[in-house]
């Protein structure tokens, strides 16, 4: 294990070990870090391509790639423990979340029979056979654990059918895309409170890289530049 290039992000790990230690409190925080540096060992190639592009990118990328194999590895040993498959855990998807959220900030609990809101090859629903009703139920308990300025973002787009230039001049947030990208990040940190994203496989790069496209650098810090600042206020 290469301990000088782990070094730097020894205060990502610790904080994502920490912060994972905090929703699976039935894993050992020590446990954790372990599977972490166990990250590192396998991905060297590509830990060393991102510290190329640039201490903030390979920070936001080495985030998320931690916080995946984090919530992949605490998945994985609860279910073990509790005596479940890994399998049937549902995760949130975004657009689910959004296609939900007006009938949930309405109060329009009326609708009760299944809907299959899942994806081909993953379970339905989070309780058995797509329930809807217990979908509404988990997202408005997600809701209400949510900073006052994310509740009210999400009231005005999806229970009053604001549009982003409304919400922007009633919040004075200064322009349209201000509006959206406080929304987004409120309907991400809701997913996030529902359990998370799914996590992605992610294996390391090869030993000869070439240089790293100017689209991808940009693709990279469009998708995740918010993610540290999103788990600074959450975890650090």
């Amino acid at each position: 294990m290469n301990w000088q290039q782990i070094e730097p992000w020894e205060y990502v790990i610790v904080a994502v070990a920490s912060e994972y230690h905090r929703k699976f409190e039935m894993v050992e925080l020590e446990d954790i870090k372990q599977s972490l540096y166990e990250w590192f060992a396998k991905h060297p190639n590509k830990v060393a391509e991102w510290e190329k592009i640039g201490n903030k990118d390979a920070k936001n990328l080495i985030y998320r790639s931690l916080r995946n194999h984090a919530l992949d590895y605490c998945q994985k040993w609860k279910a073990k423990s509790t005596g479940y498959d890994v399998s049937d855990v549902y995760y949130y998807e975004s657009d689910v979340v959004e296609a939900l959220l007006p009938s949930v900030l309405r109060g329009e609990y009326g609708v009760t029979h299944k809907l299959n809101l899942g994806r081909p090859g993953r379970p339905s629903a989070p309780s058995e056979g797509g329930n809807l009703s217990v979908m509404m139920m988990e997202i408005d308990s997600a809701y209400w654990k949510l900073s006052k300025e994310d509740r009210k973002i999400l009231f005005f787009r999806y229970a009053e059918s604001m549009d982003y230039k409304e919400i922007s001049n009633y919040l004075s947030l200064g322009s349209d895309d201000a509006a959206r990208m406080r929304g987004n990040r409120a309907v991400k940190r809701l997913v996030n409170k529902l359990g998370g994203f799914r996590p992605f496989l992610d294996k390391d790069l090869q030993e000869e890289v070439s240089e790293t496209p100017d689209e991808f650098v940009e693709s990279e810090e469009r998708s995740h530049d918010d993610e540290w600042e999103q788990a600074s206020e959450d975890s650090l």
